[in-house]
């Protein structure tokens, strides 16, 4: 699998990093778990990192698997806890290092890529579950309302985030099984579109 890699060295420790995606703003030493913010070349320590007990998962790091005809890298992961469980985000790169969310909710699998809306979003206070909205010309329902809480991260981010941040979301569903995400950080709305995939697809690779 082609991967877009570059070394960086731990300010820490000086564990050697080979990051594979190259717009990672955010990793985690995998030898001495701080945290490191990456800007214009600098690698500045950010913390330590609480260690991500393993869960029983289709994807494991660094391990590739494919999506019908495409493979994939999983080389980060965020996981949230809400109200009633939890759920883990996943940072995969494609052959051409192109980057996608997979989402995993109770064993339901989403592949998600950021969008921009084409209209504003509604207000979080406002929103209840069952109502519509119409984006691209396509009408979504609210089928989830809740409030996701960091409880640490592992791998290669593209954005920045920190433990215990807690992000109001809402989740829409459209047809054919589509799904879009919003969520709302501070006074910013960041979307996210995709589509809810059958997991006995998604094959493990040696």
């Amino acid at each position: 699998m082609t991967t877009h890699s570059k070394m960086i060295n731990c300010p820490q420790c000086g564990n050697s990093l080979p990051l594979k995606f190259q717009y990672t703003k955010i990793t985690v030493c995998s030898y001495c778990e701080s945290t490191l913010f990456l800007a214009d070349d600098a690698v500045k320590f950010a913390g330590k990192q609480s260690v991500l007990s393993t869960l029983p998962s289709l994807m494991q790091m660094h391990e590739q698997f494919r999506y019908k005809q495409t493979s994939f890298m999983p080389v980060g992961k965020i996981r949230y806890a809400h109200d009633i469980g939890y759920w883990e985000e996943w940072w995969v790169i494609d052959n051409t290092g192109k980057g996608f969310w997979v989402s995993i909710d109770e064993g339901d699998f989403a592949f998600e890529n950021p969008i921009t809306l084409d209209k504003a979003a509604p207000s979080f206070a406002d929103v209840r579950l069952g109502a519509s909205y119409t984006f691209f010309n396509t009408q979504w329902q609210v089928t989830e309302i809740n409030t996701g809480i960091c409880e640490g991260f592992v791998g290669e981010l593209p954005e920045l985030i920190k433990t215990s941040e807690k992000i109001p979301f809402i989740h829409l569903s459209g047809t054919n099984r589509e799904l879009m995400t919003l969520e709302y950080v501070f006074d910013t709305v960041r979307a996210f579109k995709g589509k809810w995939v059958d997991p006995f697809e998604i094959k493990r690779q040696s």
